[in-house]
Parts: structure tokens; sequence; C-alpha cells
């Protein structure tokens, strides 16, 4: 009786999708795996820190974005908290651990010893018994390349994310190094979800490379679910200077199939305390501006609320996020 009851209540709950990459997907699914079945589908062109040096060192897949997804998901009781701190220990010194994660270096060992970027992240779920699924978006190994206005490239993830000089000079488009294919189970995932979230995070560095993945704007065309995109908070210096929430759905709508609408997008129009503000201003990053009537002629419904937590760093309100996630058909 107890088995059937469990298969049952599992059945009912929503298989959501998220799609992105870094710290704005894993607080996402902070909340969302507390009440549905979800599964993150990362991007994997980070270049940078860490990440970048196993991905030089041992001609790996950058393991960063996957481990801040796991580290999420883990189940909220004390040996998993424990866990997650642990995972997420730098090493301060030490030649060749300096600068490295205790997770990085745990899943480049479960991909060495698993045989493969996939079979590793899977290793390392099941170990840490996590309460979701983490897959990659591609098992390509390629680059994250940037156009800008003055006809230059800027080469590597890490190099347009952390892009400090002539920021006057805005993104045209992305491309990649090479050709990559969508991950046969990402997109098994995307076909089956009741919902599809894109977002929140770096929009040129950690949504959008996943549309360059081939296969993976048709998977979204083609699934039934409704795509959800949730706007960032902040403006970023090296990417989004200057953006308005309309410039953010513009951009995700020029990465999905022609003619294809987004069917809701999540924006930010809560106060946010003046000296957090001011704080941020101080770097180059604004507020998010909801700009309604061109929002609402680029996608179907809008959402406005305050989806803003964190009084020194912000992130979106993940239980918020979730519970409106949830009533959205």
């Amino acid at each position: 009786m107890a088995e059937m009851y469990s298969a049952r209540r599992k059945k009912e709950v929503p298989k959501i999708v998220v799609i992105g990459g870094g710290t704005g997907v894993s607080t996402a699914l902070t909340e969302l795996k507390r009440v549905s079945d979800v599964t993150a589908v990362v991007s994997m062109m980070d270049s940078g820190g860490s990440s970048g040096r196993l991905r030089d060192e041992h001609g790996i897949l950058p393991p960063g974005d996957v481990l801040k997804c796991i580290s999420e998901l883990l189940p909220e009781d004390d040996r998993s908290r424990k866990w997650g701190d642990l995972l997420n220990y730098r090493f301060r010194k030490g030649e060749g651990l300096k600068g490295h994660s205790l997770g990085n270096l745990l899943l480049t060992a479960c991909y060495d010893w698993e045989g493969g970027t996939a079979f590793g992240i899977e290793a390392l779920s099941w170990l840490f018994n996590i309460e979701g699924r983490v897959l990659p978006v591609t098992l390509n190994d390629v680059d994250l390349i940037a156009k800008l206005s003055d006809g230059s490239d800027v080469v590597s993830e890490t190099k347009i994310d952390l892009r400090g000089e002539n920021l006057d000079t805005k993104i045209e488009y992305i491309y990649l190094s090479r050709r990559a294919q969508l991950f046969r189970p990402a997109y098994e995932a995307i076909m089956e979800a009741d919902k599809i979230v894109i977002g929140p995070g770096s929009l040129f560095t950690s949504i959008l490379p996943n549309f360059l993945v081939d296969g993976l704007a048709a998977a979204l065309q083609e699934a039934k679910a409704p795509k959800i995109y949730v706007c960032n908070l902040v403006t970023d210096p090296a990417e989004t200077d200057g953006y308005k929430a309309s410039d953010f759905i513009q951009k995700v709508t020029e990465y999905l199939v022609e003619g294809m609408r987004l069917d809701y997008a999540i924006i930010n129009d809560g106060p946010i305390n003046d000296v957090t503000k001011r704080m941020y201003e101080k770097e180059r990053k604004f507020l998010v501006r909801y700009d309604p009537e061109r929002c609402e002629q680029m996608v179907q419904h809008v959402i406005t609320g305050p989806f803003c937590a964190g009084k020194t760093i912000l992130r979106h309100n993940s239980h918020h996020l979730a519970q409106i996630i949830l009533g959205l058909e």
C-alpha cells in the first residue's frame, strides 16, 4: 500500500526542466526540488577558474556549473548540508591544488573513473542521492565566441563574462567554435517536461550558449510544455549594460526557432533597498527596468512581482519563483 501511494504521488509531481548554467539556475533549483521532479540542463562552455584549468589539463568538459546544480539538489539533512560545504570548499594553497574546489576534483575523478562526463555526473548524483537530475546540454567540447559591435571577437566564456575593457562595445551575437549536438537525455527530458524554465543567469555566457547547441531550439519548439523565461534582476556591464526587460526577452527570442515566442516571462518589479542598489551601481550593475508595453508585445504572458531576495547579494526568491512557476499552465 505504501509503495502504491508513493508511486502515485511521484506520478502527480510535475516534471520541470530548467535550462541555463551558473549561480542563477542553481538558485532556482533550491525550491523546485521540493515541489517537482526537476532536471537541470546545464551549459558546458565554462572556461575559467578551477573548471577551466581542469578542462585544459585533463581534457574534460568543465565541471563547475554541473557542481553548482548538484550542490543545490542535495537533500535537506545535516549530512547533505555538510557535504555541500565540502563540495564547495576551495583549496587555498598547495601546488596544483590552490584554487580548485573539492567538488570539481571529485567530478573530474568521476568523469575518469566512470568513463565519461555523463556517467561521472550520474555516479556523483547517485552517491549524494540528489533530489533531481543534472544533464549536460552537450558532450561536445566547444568554445564560446562573442562578436562585438566593432567587428572583433572575444574567445572563451570567461573572457566574455569578465570583459573589463571597451564595455561600450556591445555584444552583437555569440557562436560556437564548432558544431555541438544536443545530449539525447536532455532532449528526452525536454519532451517529457510539464514546464520548461529558461534562466535566470548571465545572458550571453550561461543562458544563450545552450541555444547554440544543435537541436535545443528545435526541441523547445517541439515540446508541448510552456516555455517560461526568468529575467535577470540586474544588468551586467560586460554583457547586458543598458538592457531593459524587453531587451533580455528579445535576445532569448532571437535564439529560438524563427517565429517561436516564449509563453511566459517572469520579471521582478519589486523594491530593492537603496544601500544595496548603490552597491551594485558602483559596479555598473543596474536594476533591470520593466518596460511593460514592449514586453507584452514580445511574449504571450508577463508576470511581475517582488521576486528579489537578499540584502547584499541579490538573488531570486526561490520559494516565490517556484510557486509562480507551479501555477502556470
